[in-house]
């Protein structure tokens, strides 16, 4: 488990009016990760949200679903499908869990994962915890014995109350998209997660 938590954003499913300034607040607010996730849209119509995005910040993206235009674009990363296999990509490589025993197979050679849903999803109506909070810790610090392992970040139902149990649990990071899209100002919503993060950590280092 790392120090403190990272965070990631996952991007809403559908295009947003004014995205590619959103995203640019969100970078300039301190966003390192952000996971571009548009399954019903074309890879031509993503291309051109990413082309509104100024190419310093390419680097802090990682793409869903589209693996063609990693070919145009310089971008931080690949999140492959949960049945999609391993790619060779020029930029690091992730994907959901969301079995138990999927943390023990080929994770060391991702670079980080998402492991979901912890809570009950915010955006996904029904969408409910299939494992315990005891069975993940466990399955967590098992993994740790691994001489190469990923980052696991928590998905599905993560809210600022919730920091201290995934701490608790184990987990290196939380994977945010109904905390922060769910809210009528996305780039503020993030701001207090984050501020309530690291007053999380700085409890935790006294």
């Amino acid at each position: 488990m790392s120090s403190s938590l990272q965070i990631a954003i996952i991007s809403s499913p559908n295009f947003r009016e004014g995205e590619n300034k959103m995203m640019i607040n969100l970078f300039k607010a301190g966003v390192t990760k952000f996971h571009l996730r548009k399954p019903e849209h074309s890879s031509s119509s993503i291309a051109r949200l990413l082309k509104k995005v100024p190419s310093e910040y390419h680097n802090r993206i990682v793409l869903h679903r589209a693996p063609e235009l990693l070919n145009d674009f310089e971008l931080g990363g690949y999140h492959h499908r949960s049945n999609e296999p391993l790619r060779e990509v020029p930029c690091a490589r992730s994907r959901s869990l969301h079995q138990i025993n999927e943390l023990q197979v080929e994770t060391e050679l991702l670079d980080y994962v998402f492991f979901g849903p912890v809570f009950q999803s915010i955006s996904k109506v029904g969408h409910k915890p299939k494992v315990s909070l005891p069975r993940l810790a466990f399955a967590l610090d098992k993994l740790d014995a691994k001489p190469k392992r990923p980052l696991v970040y928590a998905l599905g139902g993560i809210r600022r109350n919730k920091i201290s149990t995934i701490v608790e649990t184990g987990f290196d990071g939380v994977a945010l998209l109904g905390s922060i899209w769910g809210k009528p100002d996305p780039v503020a919503a993030y701001k207090e997660f984050n501020h309530s993060l690291q007053n999380m950590s700085r409890l935790h280092i006294r």
